[in-house]
């Protein structure tokens, strides 16, 4: 199975900026929350993937799927995400993602690296569909950050994809 043909980078739209608000004439300071991450109760609670963090996932396990290493299927993802975003067809971009798959990836957050790596575990090891999988590796990463271990967050991803 290939990725969903819903993957151009170039769709996404850009984030919209927050209003600058000024109190006097002295305005050019002001408190901005500073949220740190960390656990615990008061951790601040993750937004959950983007729809491209979704995409990549996608794309990371088709090429996980042949047995690449880690290395490999992020750059194959990211090879995918750079014809997509030039325009070019699903054909070219399976083409780009597996000539990508010899060359070392761009850097990845670690963010988008373990929700790949709980996405894949119920794709393809859990043989789940691909939108349980994401149910899945969203209440997972969703568990973890919540100061969870990961049997937790493994129980948390199997009851977000209905699996009992």
């Amino acid at each position: 199975m290939q990725p969903a043909g819903r993957l151009p980078v170039a769709n996404i739209p850009a984030p919209e900026a927050a209003p600058v608000h000024q109190t006097g004439p002295a305005a050019g300071w002001e408190v901005v929350d500073q949220r740190r991450k960390d656990s615990g109760p008061h951790a601040p609670v993750s937004a959950g993937p983007t729809p491209e963090d979704r995409s990549y996932a996608e794309w990371f396990a088709w090429a996980k799927r042949g047995g690449a290493p880690a290395s490999a299927c992020h750059a194959a993802a990211q090879g995918a995400f750079e014809a997509l975003s030039q325009g070019k067809d699903l054909a070219t971009a399976v083409q780009m993602a597996t000539a990508a798959m010899s060359r070392p990836p761009a850097q990845v957050s670690a963010g988008r690296q373990a929700y790949c790596a709980w996405f894949a575990l119920g794709n393809i090891d859990l043989n789940i569909e691909q939108t349980r999988a994401h149910a899945f590796a969203t209440a997972a990463v969703h568990a973890l950050d919540a100061g969870q271990d990961a049997r937790a967050a493994h129980a948390a991803g199997l009851a977000a994809a209905g699996i009992k």
